[in-house]
């Protein structure tokens, strides 16, 4: 296993019972392998699922561009993904380092482009459920009693894989930033409070001015 990261799926296997040192192996030998192609297929599979989603529940009104619609769509998303991922890594490479991490960005988008592997086989067991015909609800207020009780079964195993593929993305961004999991979680909350906090300041600011009107 010395070689681990460089062998052609082994990672793929590793990272979901050993984060750590998978990661650890990526970014010692190539840690841009693969990365773009998960960050877009990451993003690309969610968008499938739910294209071949919305044709289920509406095939009589599909028009002939439906296919050329649907690969605009996952395109796009695609690239969303990847934007994400450079956005992203500069960002928890900052909120990183002020818990003292070392990370690259390089190495930062490493850790989150592998920690989606479990996010996109999620996606693949979505997309694969939806082509075996089972009824995904399109809308968000659904009564329980009109949702196929296979759906409960799919969300169940995308509940648990969504979980662990958040400890994952912990473990990984410890690794390249060598401190715990914990220092991880506290890297991926401060910019999310750092918005909260610029947000609730605007907020305020706008309704003291607009009082004074």
């Amino acid at each position: 296993m010395a070689n681990g990261a460089g062998g052609s799926i082994a990672p793929f296997f590793t990272i979901w019972t050993e984060p750590r040192a998978t990661i650890r192996r990526i970014v010692d030998t190539d840690p841009t392998r693969n990365v773009i192609a998960l960050a877009a297929f990451g993003s690309g599979i969610s968008a499938l699922s739910g294209q071949w989603s919305k044709a289920f529940a509406n095939n009589a009104n599909l028009s002939v561009l439906w296919p050329l619609w649907v690969a605009v769509i996952v395109a796009f998303w695609a690239a969303l993904g990847v934007l994400s991922l450079y956005i992203g890594s500069v960002v928890l490479k900052w909120s990183g380092s002020l818990l003292g991490g070392v990370a690259s960005r390089v190495e930062v988008r490493a850790a989150m482009a592998w920690s989606q592997v479990p996010a996109i086989a999620a996606g693949i067991v979505l997309l694969v459920a939806v082509l075996m015909g089972v009824p995904v609800p399109l809308q968000r207020h659904v009564p329980l009693s009109q949702i196929d009780p296979a759906f409960y079964k799919i969300m169940v195993a995308e509940g648990v894989l969504g979980f662990w593929g958040f400890i994952i993305s912990l473990k990984c961004l410890g690794e390249v930033h060598r401190f715990s999991a914990w220092r991880a979680l506290a890297a991926t909350l401060i910019p999310g409070l750092i918005a909260l906090v610029l947000i609730g300041f605007f907020v305020f600011a706008f309704g003291r001015l607009s009082g004074h009107h």
